[in-house]
């Protein structure tokens, strides 16, 4: 079906990581080629918060605020700083207000923030305005079946 590999993509990325792994078990019974692709291009938050800071603020400058937050949240004071000079004025000091007023996140805040995260990325991919070809080419879903 066509597209069918970008949803499949797409649900066990923003599915917790015991289903992710029943969910690629059942795939590499069906398909093992496709099980292999989604391996290689599965993406998660730990990999997309690991990228340049202007990348990150694409992606967190189309995100719902409170996902934002949560994310920043877990990193470390430094490095929030560092994003500073490259957010909209108005959006670091909400964000930043935003991370100062709330309390640590919960286990379940950060998967969903996380997963919010997974598709603004594949979404932003999709309209072009980043490009993972050139952040990780193995990311790219415009080849993919």
């Amino acid at each position: 079906k066509p597209g069918g590999f970008r949803q499949l993509l797409q649900l066990i990325e923003t599915s917790q990581p015991k289903k992710q792994e029943q969910l690629l078990n059942v795939v590499e019974k069906e398909d093992p080629v496709w099980a292999k692709q989604i391996r290689e291009k599965k993406i998660n938050p730990d990999m997309v918060l690991s990228w340049p800071a202007e990348q990150l603020v694409v992606i967190f400058e189309n995100m719902v605020p409170r996902h934002c937050a949560c994310l920043l949240k877990t990193f470390e004071q430094g490095k929030i700083k560092e994003y500073a000079r490259l957010f909209r004025e108005e959006k670091y000091r909400d964000l930043k207000a935003m991370v100062e007023d709330s309390s640590e996140p919960t286990a379940p805040e950060v998967l969903m923030a996380g997963n919010h995260l997974i598709e603004t990325v594949r979404f932003l991919d999709e309209e072009k305005k980043i490009n993972l070809r050139l952040i990780d080419p193995v990311l790219d879903l415009s080849e993919a079946a």
